[in-house]
């Protein structure tokens, strides 16, 4: 009896698959970037909130955070002044989403998009951070 081999993807493309975590409060946002995203390939991994996106953050390794600035708990702005304070995340980037004009001067976030975000934007957006995060630093 042949078996069928236990990986069906090969390892070179797994490596190359981002995994992105959406954070946002609106159930419809967050399915719209999902769709967006799964369309590129990338495992996505979705929060309500800031609370829910440390705790993912704590179990699961991910390429990127892409989140909303404005929620109920803990915000996008906390969100991601904790990460940046945080080694162990320090190094992921952050894109801030949102539909106040000004983003938040106080925050280290990578990159901002306005809302309504058109989603080829928002896909440019995760390829170029995730790429700017690969480049070596010499």
């Amino acid at each position: 009896m042949v078996r069928p081999p236990h990986a069906c993807i090969a390892p070179e493309y797994v490596r190359k698959m981002k995994t992105i975590l959406l954070v946002d409060d609106d159930p419809a946002t967050i399915e719209a970037w999902t769709l967006c995203m799964q369309g590129e390939d990338c495992t996505v991994l979705c929060a309500f909130d800031g609370n829910g996106a440390l705790t993912i953050l704590g179990e699961q390794a991910v390429d990127i955070v892409v989140s909303d600035w404005m929620m109920p708990g803990l915000g996008g702005a906390l969100l991601c002044q904790t990460m940046k304070n945080d080694a162990a995340l320090a190094h992921i980037p952050f894109l801030m989403i949102s539909g106040h004009p000004n983003p938040p001067a106080f925050v280290s976030y990578d990159g901002y998009l306005r809302k309504p975000v058109d989603m080829e934007t928002l896909i440019t957006a995760v390829n170029r951070l995730c790429a700017a995060k690969k480049r070596p630093l010499y």
